[in-house]
């Protein structure tokens, strides 16, 4: 779940009427806030109420939030790339892996030393395996089909950052081989090739039925609905049309599918019916086209309640330190570790605290390297 920075400066040719999304996509920000207290409530919840499980709300909500990064990173990648493309008539891709080296990385593979080091203290407990493949990025597919198991909790959330990685390898290089009109066309593709996918891998390999699918061809509709989305903003036309459409309607259905009609079809129907089959096949990309479409939504508007709320101080703030959040939250939010009110507020803080840090002396510093590989955006 690695966060995109927004551009500072375009110059665009066929893009959004001036004084429209030229120097950065508005309410971004917030709604990463709102997918990292998603995440931040259910691991709350499983580290000092409950274990998790399948068919918890709270595990439902956490995916959602997990799900909100990967559209917003498919958006906000696509939208910067189109923008260097504009600005200087080319993508590069090893400026673009350069910049995606220096704004992930140094963060990431702190934590994986921090992890070394407590191990080797004896403070947790974790298996070198569990380390290589969080540093390989593969923590989003099992080990082995023999063997399943999921990480130590201490790295259980690389699974999302693997899944990011491998879109980063296919996505860009994509757009750099495809011809300008035909990337929203494999954009838009790929965005309802989810149970496609889903379906093949259930059929053509059933050894790995009953294991959880968080492997790229399973979720790829995610990010590639923030692609898509991308292009749209892209599109002056579209753009004009996204602008008529009042917001409070479209997050009223986004939410209400995405928070009460989805987790009631996927927990009430039978795990082995031919109905929860089909589901599982066609939810993930319902969930992506409600989320773009909120994010569509917040990111036009310029006006409203949604708009000051999401693009006000402290969601801004919240937004910023989602990264570093997401990353350090799991050495704190112990799973199956039940205490007091006082033992998670304080949790909670040092948390908060530890992102802060992480994000003005880690983070900033190598933004400012990046300016060396940057073509009229930052990214």
């Amino acid at each position: 779940m690695a966060k995109v920075d927004q551009p500072t400066t375009t110059q665009n040719s066929g893009a959004p009427p001036a004084g429209l999304l030229q120097s950065h996509l508005p309410s971004l920000d917030g709604m990463r806030a709102i997918s990292i207290l998603l995440v931040l409530a259910f691991h709350a919840y499983v580290s000092y109420v409950h274990p998790a499980d399948g068919s918890s709300y709270w595990w439902y909500l956490g995916r959602v939030g997990v799900y909100i990064f990967f559209v917003i990173s498919g958006l906000l990648i696509t939208w910067l790339m189109i923008r260097e493309r504009d600005a200087v008539g080319t993508f590069s891709l090893r400026n673009f892996y350069i910049r995606r080296f220096l704004r992930i990385l140094p963060v990431f593979w702190l934590l994986i030393l921090t992890v070394i080091v407590l191990k080797w203290a004896h403070v947790i407990s974790i298996g070198r395996y569990d380390i290589l493949r969080a540093v390989t990025f593969t923590h989003n597919y099992p080990a082995s089909i023999a063997h399943p198991e999921w990480f130590a909790g201490w790295l259980d959330h690389t699974w999302s950052l693997s899944l990011e990685e491998q879109f980063y390898l296919l996505w860009p290089s994509l757009f750099a081989l495809l011809p300008k009109r035909m990337a929203p066309r494999v954009a838009l593709a790929l965005t309802f090739s989810g149970p496609i996918l889903r379906a093949f891998v259930y059929f053509a390999l059933p050894q790995l039925r009953g294991l959880d699918n968080n492997g790229f061809e399973s979720l790829v509709d995610l990010p590639m609905a923030g692609c898509a989305s991308a292009f749209l903003l892209d599109s002056p036309r579209w753009l004009d049309r996204i602008r008529r459409i009042p917001v409070w309607p479209i997050l009223a259905a986004s939410s209400t599918f995405l928070f009460a009609i989805d987790p009631i079809l996927a927990g009430h129907l039978s795990a082995a019916s031919t109905p929860s089959l089909i589901a599982g096949f066609l939810l993930p990309t319902f969930e992506a086209i409600a989320i773009a479409l909120a994010l569509l939504a917040v990111v036009a508007s310029h006006r409203g309640l949604p708009f000051r709320l999401l693009n006000s101080r402290v969601a801004t703030h919240i937004g910023k330190l989602s990264y570093s959040l997401y990353i350090w939250q799991q050495l704190f939010l112990v799973p199956h570790t039940k205490g007091s009110i006082f033992s998670l507020s304080w949790r909670l803080v040092a948390a908060y605290l530890t992102a802060l840090c992480s994000f003005r002396f880690v983070e900033q510093p190598f933004v400012k390297l990046r300016s060396k590989f940057r073509h009229g955006v930052s990214v």
